[in-house]
């Protein structure tokens, strides 16, 4: 599998079940502000807390083929096997399909992710142990602390002023390599310096 970086934003996702596992991963693709529906007979006490937020919607019933066809991405999780093999052999091959707990099932595999900022880590063993998977999350959460937050948003305006600036190719990757260094990340003031500076070649261009 290619892991891939997907905007979610107001994009349909359908969800088929309706108990802790379904919760869970609503819960993460509602923090992508995705347009999430959730199908099942019954719900658990954690899907129905989400019902009560935006950009959730309940259906109490049994999922269908058809309620997918217009979801960009389809989570099936009903904590039945069969009804999740039946379900996914009703949908079209190029749908993106997440059968829980069943990586060989689906196209689509939900990485274990470290977000700091703009800088986004995502690790999966593809369904092989989801414990290393786990294990793995928490190394880089200590790894990964809270630092990286402010740094990687410096990177990013960083990076804009650079490219609009009017200096040479090899110039600007110079910066661009220089302010990998560590010392910008542990040093908030070097890197409002830094921008400052950066800011001023950008403004040179626009005059």
């Amino acid at each position: 599998m290619q892991p891939l970086i997907i905007d979610l934003k107001d994009r349909s996702v359908v969800i088929a079940g309706g108990g802790r596992i379904a919760a869970r991963k609503a819960r993460v693709l509602g923090g992508e502000q995705a347009a999430i529906t959730i199908i099942a007979p019954q719900f658990s006490e954690e899907v129905l807390a989400l019902a009560e937020e935006p950009g959730y919607r309940l259906i109490e019933r049994k999922a269908v083929a058809e309620d997918f066809a217009e979801a960009l991405l389809v989570v099936l999780a009903t904590n039945d096997h069969e009804a999740n093999q039946a379900l996914r052999a009703a949908l079209p091959a190029h749908q993106l399909v997440c059968v829980v707990d069943e990586a060989n099932s689906g196209n689509v595999l939900f990485p274990a992710t470290v977000r700091r900022g703009n800088l986004q880590i995502a690790v999966t063993s593809s369904g092989a142990s989801p414990k290393l998977t786990r294990k793995l999350k928490k190394e880089l959460e200590h790894q990964f602390d809270a630092s990286w937050i402010v740094y990687s948003d410096f990177l990013g305006k960083a990076r804009e002023f650079v490219l609009r600036s009017d200096l040479g190719f090899e110039q600007k990757q110079d910066i661009l390599l220089e302010i990998l260094d560590d010392r910008y990340r542990l040093n908030e003031l070097l890197c409002d310096e830094k921008l400052l500076e950066l800011e001023k070649l950008s403004k040179k261009v626009s005059r």
